[in-house]
């Protein structure tokens, strides 16, 4: 039996649109997916033909954050920051812009604020809940989040673990804009064309200025939250007994989320 791809590729002119193929896990991510993600974004990163990345999941979520039954078992291999997914995103020089259309939510969330800005659909959803898992943060979301929406928004997503929807996000800052999600791919092949028209040189060099801005501010702190990250041990079997109290949470919220 064939093993499907966790992370599909797909280049469309000199946009490379990559996609989170786990859609019955709701994109958690594993192990292996964390794998196949690094690989794709690094060769996406060292392709002269690719102008920019869309990152985005498959079927009705972008990524419910890590996969905490398999981290309950086994941790997980991205703890080591060189090997972190959502710090490979962060690093990537080639633009990436994410595409939210569902849940984004605690390594999710880190995962679509690692992006260098977000177009969203109607359907999108935000969360943080780290706190509630008995989790410290540790892919640099304590820095982005309030780099993006405020610190004192940032203590009350991470505090409450609330979701909080796409017209809240527009409106915080969170994500650049919102559309229907019929029109969430086309709308971000558009955006990504408009990069293509700009010359390449000149927008790798304002880039590298943006990022210098960003570490700038996030830099420090995105360090001492790892730091932090590192020595924290959650036991498996609160890891265990939160997971299912986690999920219900976001289920009483799926129609009235803020």
């Amino acid at each position: 039996m064939t093993v499907p791809e966790l992370v599909l590729v797909e280049q469309i002119d000199t946009t490379c649109l990559i996609t989170l193929n786990r859609a019955e896990a709701r994109n958690a991510l594993s192990r292996r997916l964390n794998q196949q993600l690094i690989a794709a974004v690094t060769n996406a990163d060292s392709d002269p033909a690719t102008a920019v990345v869309l990152l985005t999941g498959a079927g009705a979520a972008f990524c419910a954050g890590m996969d905490l039954k398999e981290l309950a078992e086994h941790g997980f291999a991205g703890a080591d920051r060189a090997e972190n997914c959502i710090d490979r995103v962060a690093a990537c020089r080639t633009p990436v812009i994410g595409l939210v259309d569902g849940p984004a939510v605690t390594g999710g969330l880190e995962l679509a604020l690692a992006c260098d800005f977000l177009i969203a659909s109607e359907n999108a959803r935000f969360a943080d809940t780290h706190a509630r898992v008995g989790i410290v943060p540790g892919g640099g979301l304590t820095a982005r989040l309030t780099e993006a929406i405020g610190v004192r928004r940032a203590r009350q997503m991470s505090g409450t673990g609330h979701y909080v929807d796409a017209g809240t996000a527009v409106e915080w800052g969170l994500v650049n804009e919102v559309v229907p999600s019929a029109a969430l791919r086309d709308r971000g092949l558009a955006v990504a064309a408009g990069f293509a028209a700009a010359d390449s040189a000149t927008l790798t060099e304002v880039w590298e200025l943006y990022d210098t801005v960003s570490r700038q501010e996030t830099s420090h702190a995105i360090d001492r939250e790892a730091g932090i990250n590192k020595v924290w041990a959650a036991q498996a079997a609160t890891l265990a007994e939160s997971t299912k109290a986690v999920f219900e949470h976001g289920r009483t919220q799926n129609k009235d989320v803020r």
